[in-house]
């Protein structure tokens, strides 16, 4: 599902990674990313978010991509993505990752590599202006949408608000927002996150 966000983004020439707790009124998710580069032009992401609910129910979903660089910030992406929900699914597409002063964007578009495909598309946009030496600002916003041959199939937002410390210690506010089908249907969870960049 997710494919890039706060902390880290798939295009990372060393290695390096992230790791955010966010405690929500409706569940606690831990969200674990690691990327580098595995040869020339080529690069290595990995995502892993657990979700547990307040009622006992936990879910995983995990992600390993391969991209390899065509020009500038433009990536063509292999992905496999693994959840208990849908198995095992390939995806294929194109991501682009750009910095401009203080403000960063990520884009990645896939499509799904087995029948009955459907497209993903993400945008990550973050701002993150120095306030001190030591703190800058923490804005952080990933929208994912899923579409397929019937129309919307479910999209999700993670906003941040906050600061980091040291260009490595995170802490602050969330929601996480989740539509589900045709119409949209609207959950959401908010509450505070720490995390850690590696």
């Amino acid at each position: 599902m997710i494919a890039a966000l706060v902390g880290g983004t798939p295009q990372s020439k060393a290695a390096e990674g992230s790791l955010e707790v966010m405690a929500g009124q409706v569940a606690t998710t831990i969200d674990l990313k690691v990327s580098g580069q595995i040869a020339p032009k080529t690069g290595l992401f990995l995502r892993g978010i657990t979700t547990a609910d307040y009622d006992g129910d936990v879910s995983h979903f995990g992600l390993a991509d391969v991209s390899y660089n065509i020009v500038d910030g433009l990536d063509a992406v292999a992905e496999v993505q693994l959840a208990s929900v849908m198995g095992v699914v390939p995806r294929v597409g194109a991501q682009y990752f750009g910095k401009f002063g203080d403000v960063s964007i990520y884009t990645l578009a896939t499509v799904k590599a087995m029948e009955n495909p459907d497209g993903e598309f993400v945008v990550n946009l973050g701002y993150t202006p120095k306030l001190t030496e030591e703190v800058r600002l923490l804005t952080n916003l990933e929208n994912l949408t899923s579409v397929g041959a019937e129309g919307h199939q479910f999209s999700t937002q993670k906003v941040r608000t906050g600061l980091t410390f040291q260009e490595k210690y995170q802490v602050g506010a969330g929601i996480d927002l989740t539509e589900l089908g045709p119409k949209g249907e609207l959950t959401y969870s908010a509450g505070g996150f720490v995390g850690l960049k590696f």
